[in-house]
């Protein structure tokens, strides 16, 4: 299937990513880079997702998309063939640097038990070079598990909105929580 000029792209796809822990299987590799190597697989016993180990107090994974990048979208797809209870309690989080929990914006946050396959929109026109997804304990210590991220959005040509400072720049602003991007 091709893309048209003007579509979005999946900025992710094949990006640098991390994730809180890897749980320790001898057979299956459960890495961070299963969540973005463009399979949408969602059996996680054929080793095609990621999961951290269930003992993080935090659970996170995180891809650097490299540049700046407006996001519009993203396509989360969670397994299948095990503990749909897993996937809840989540948040979808954009940020400037690698140090995420400061300085963020969210794009998204799931309360309860979300479906396996989900396509959400993110805040218009919300910037950032890295996207997280974060998991705090909340009564349960589920592992993260992630079949699939799929990231679109376009990159950012310009000037930008300094998300350290949270100061707006000329073509700019920025609130708390909500970093926008104007087009003059």
């Amino acid at each position: 299937m091709e893309q048209s000029r003007n579509a979005s792209l999946n900025i992710a796809l094949n990006k640098s990513a991390t994730q809180v822990s890897t749980l320790n299987n001898k057979v299956l590799r459960f890495g961070p880079r299963n969540a973005n190597d463009g399979k949408r697989n969602q059996i996680a016993t054929n080793g095609d997702c990621t999961h951290t180990t269930d003992t993080d107090p935090v659970k996170w994974w995180t891809v650097d998309f490299g540049n700046m990048y407006t996001i519009k979208s993203v396509h989360i797809y969670a397994r299948t063939d095990c503990c749909p209870e897993r996937h809840s309690d989540f948040e979808i989080r954009i940020h400037n640097t690698s140090d995420w929990s400061n300085q963020y914006s969210v794009c998204y946050k799931q309360i309860g038990q979300a479906p396996t396959e989900m396509k959400i929109n993110c805040i218009d026109r919300l910037l950032g070079k890295y996207l997280t997804v974060y998991k705090k304990i909340d009564g349960h210590n589920y592992p993260l598990t992630l079949c699939e991220v799929e990231v679109y959005g376009n990159a950012v040509t310009g000037k930008t909105v300094n998300l350290n400072t949270l100061e707006p720049t000329t073509d700019g602003t920025a609130v708390k929580n909500q970093i926008r991007h104007e087009k003059n």
